[in-house]
């Protein structure tokens, strides 16, 4: 099933927002030109990765401090040691989607 978050118009370069959808939080960022969509909670503990700071195609949990690949979702360093999930992202005109 496809899902339309939002719009591309949204985003400047290295910018990211946060998406609730039906309930959900996600992460939407635009990195280097292209858009990653993550869950919006580090996965160490309930903080709300929209906190954090975009570092490359990295998000940086403000809490403790760790870092998750936004492609990946894979936790880069401790005290996280469990991914964040990632959704396939496809751009359709000016809408950002996801693959649920």
């Amino acid at each position: 099933m496809i899902v339309t978050l939002c719009s591309t118009n949204a985003f400047s370069e290295n910018n990211m927002l946060e998406i609730i959808h039906e309930k959900h939080s996600y992460l939407v960022a635009k990195v280097n030109e292209e858009y990653f969509v993550v869950d919006n909670m580090c996965s160490h503990e309930n903080s709300e990765l929209i906190l954090g700071c975009l570092k490359d195609k990295t998000i940086k949990c403000s809490l403790h401090g760790s870092y998750f690949d936004l492609e990946t979702g894979k936790a880069l360093n401790e005290p996280a040691d469990e991914p964040i999930k990632t959704y396939p992202t496809i751009i359709e005109g000016n809408n950002i989607c996801i693959e649920l």
